[in-house]
């Protein structure tokens, strides 16, 4: 499944990451409709058939999909070597992968807790940091990294998820200035509520932003975001909701959005069997 045909070798390609459903998915149908090559990535390596079959047959490109859990401490450098040691060249690196959890933070199970901040953060970090140095190499390239509105207060009930998605806009942005003068960019898009299966993921329930708004398809997001990327704009906020939440971070005391986070993702939930230790 993790194979590749030889005149595959020295060809620039696309890398998604998360890129079995919802966002990711998406993102990989549009970059197949323009032509390109692409990496695929994510954890279950039947999606990631099912999505090279479609594209190779839709669009007639290379597709290389490579099953693994970028939560993993040495995976972000396995996938690296995979792409390296087989002559691909990365030329847009897309940082999708990654997921919350509704849960009061002191109610939370850890290990879930810290495999998210190896996804969110730390995989991130690592593709941003290896790819980015080769595109510079290179002297050209695209880093799209997928934030959110969650990244522009606390979120109290999320505290750990709306924490990553900080540090992927603050770091995204601090890369971008890093690469002027480069030909590489790297775009930060902080999405809204979009319907990818997120709120089922972090086990979600009752009222919530979800609930309360008319989130986005997969696929207007990911269309926002493609171009963004190809513009190298270095920061997008994608929906009124995230719109919003960029206003108010700027005038609003940050008690108000404390306040409003915590509402909007549906107060404090049940303790579940499996957090109670």
């Amino acid at each position: 499944m993790n194979g590749i045909v030889d005149n595959e070798v020295n060809m620039a390609y696309a890398l998604i990451t998360g890129a079995s459903n919802g966002i990711g998915r998406e993102l990989a149908a549009l970059f197949a409709m323009d032509g390109h090559n692409l990496v695929i990535v994510a954890r279950n390596g039947q999606r990631l058939d099912a999505v090279k079959d479609a594209l190779e047959g839709r669009y007639h490109v290379r597709v290389v999909p490579f099953a693994i859990d970028l939560s993993e401490p040495d995976a972000p450098k396995r996938l690296h070597d995979f792409t390296t040691s087989r002559g691909i060249a990365v030329e847009y690196l897309v940082n999708n992968a990654g997921f919350a959890d509704w849960t009061g933070y002191l109610d939370a199970d850890w290990s879930r807790q810290q495999r998210m901040m190896r996804l969110n953060m730390e995989a991130l970090a690592e593709l941003t940091y290896r790819y980015g140095r080769d595109m510079r190499a290179a002297g050209h390239g695209r880093i799209l990294n997928i934030s959110s509105v969650a990244s522009m207060m606390a979120g109290p009930y999320m505290a750990m998820y709306f924490a990553t998605k900080a540090f992927v806009r603050s770091l995204s942005e601090a890369v971008a200035y890093e690469l002027h003068g480069t030909d590489v960019t790297a775009t930060c898009v902080c999405p809204g509520p979009t319907t990818t299966g997120f709120a089922k993921a972090a086990r979600m329930g009752g009222r919530n932003f979800f609930t309360m708004t008319k989130p986005a398809t997969a696929r207007q997001l990911a269309a926002f975001a493609y171009r963004r990327m190809m513009r190298g704009s270095t920061l997008a906020y994608h929906g009124p909701l995230t719109k919003a939440g960029a206003f108010a971070e700027r005038v609003l005391p940050r008690i108000i959005t404390r306040a409003a986070a915590a509402f909007m993702n549906g107060g404090n939930p049940p303790v579940r069997g499996s957090q109670k230790n």
